[in-house]
């Protein structure tokens, strides 16, 4: 489902020719790279893998080739022009430059690189891409005697971070026991991401797991490791299953102050992904919602089934681009001391989207819910005429 306008608004994903999580995903990749001026490194010297290319070419004229083709590429892409040419574009620049300089050589440039194209030629390769990806990274790991007895993590932990929370617990442990959980544990979940995205009714749980291993490096390490942090988060768009028909919100449609707040998604629901109505039109009832649950609780409709609540709230923020596109922003565009305001970003999206916050929000939620008309006295509107849809 998608919006059939094409827009300027950079916040719109709808009405071209990808898919809306791909084109979101392509923009947030976008969106990090101009954040995190990257452009000033492409590339920066030049010094090409192939002999001879640096005498034909002069590599003035080929960084700031690239360069402008790096930043109308991304900005046309944020604005939603020619999207697959850009994609192509930009991904092409980051390329070009990785064979243009041994020394802007990265696998996490050329990962970005190849995500970008990809998605510009079949967005359902990127699936397999970030398999593959995974299956190299374990499977490297795994061949590796230092990652073997846990050597590697030892000494990049303790040497070259000098993490503190690490070297804490592992004076509490026996020699390079805490080296070695940490290096299975990376083997575990990067065979185990690969293996899981590869099996189409598993690939959910190999998204899952790739985001809680590239938060969990961020957090260890305070680095985005230049690109492939925002890449490879960005790359699991590509498994989230976009709505292909609104989703319809069930809601009290007397309370003034759900009326606000459903204005106020409504205003961000640039995809016009929600239907609402009020539970009093009986609209809920042939889903098998009771008026009484509907009055307690806004309730959800998805394919999957109805979520009511907090649960219902937090996954209309997943189908909301401005929501990680704000992600995005907050953590490319991190104030010093970057690393920290990085950590904290990161836990508190991680802990808000994780089972662990269900408790809290859904205590939080029923208490304003049962206390709407007390806190807000006045906060009261007319009932929607039977049947109406409040769907702006």
């Amino acid at each position: 489902m998608a919006v059939s306008a094409l827009s300027w608004n950079p916040l719109r994903c709808g009405g071209t020719s990808l898919p809306v999580p791909v084109l979101l995903m392509a923009k947030l990749i976008a969106l990090a790279l101009l954040l995190t001026n990257h452009v000033r490194l492409l590339p920066d010297p030049f010094l090409p893998f192939i002999p001879g290319l640096d005498r034909l070419l002069p590599g003035v004229v080929v960084q700031k080739t690239l360069q402008v083709v790096f930043v109308v590429s991304a900005a046309a892409l944020l604005f939603n022009r020619w999207v697959r040419a850009s994609c192509l574009l930009l991904g092409g620049s980051i390329l070009f430059g990785v064979l243009s300089s041994r020394a802007y050589y990265g696998n996490n440039k050329t990962f970005c690189a190849l995500a970008l194209i990809l998605a510009a030629l079949d967005h359902r390769l990127i699936r397999w891409q970030v398999a593959i990806v995974y299956f190299g990274a374990g499977l490297n790991k795994l061949l590796d005697a230092d990652w073997q007895s846990g050597q590697f993590f030892e000494h990049w932990a303790v040497s070259r971070l000098q993490q503190p929370v690490y070297i804490w617990l592992n004076s509490l442990l026996p020699p390079l026991v805490l080296g070695k959980i940490m290096c299975w544990l990376t083997i575990a979940m990067e065979l185990g991401a690969s293996l899981l995205m590869a099996m189409p009714r598993r690939q959910a749980y190999g998204a899952f797991t790739s985001i809680l291993l590239q938060s969990g490096m961020l957090l260890f390490t305070g680095q985005t490791f230049t690109m492939f942090f925002y890449a490879m988060q960005a790359a699991m768009l590509a498994f989230l299953l976009w709505p292909e028909k609104q989703l319809e919100v069930i809601w009290d449609g007397t309370c003034g102050f759900c009326d606000w707040t459903r204005r106020w998604v409504d205003r961000f629901d640039l995809e016009r992904v929600f239907a609402w109505w009020p539970y009093q039109s009986g609209r809920g009832r042939q889903y098998g919602i009771p008026d009484e649950a509907a009055a307690r609780r806004m309730q959800l409709v998805t394919a999957g089934g109805v979520l009511e609540g907090f649960q219902a709230w937090r996954r209309m923020l997943v189908y909301q681009p401005v929501t990680w596109m704000a992600l995005c922003v907050l953590i490319a565009a991190a104030p010093e001391p970057a690393p920290q305001w990085r950590r904290i970003v990161v836990a508190s999206a991680l802990f808000f989207f994780s089972p662990l916050m269900n408790p809290i929000g859904v205590a939080a939620y029923d208490w304003v819910a049962r206390n709407r008309y007390r806190l807000f006295p006045r906060s009261t509107c007319e009932l929607p005429a039977a049947g109406s849809r409040e769907n702006a």
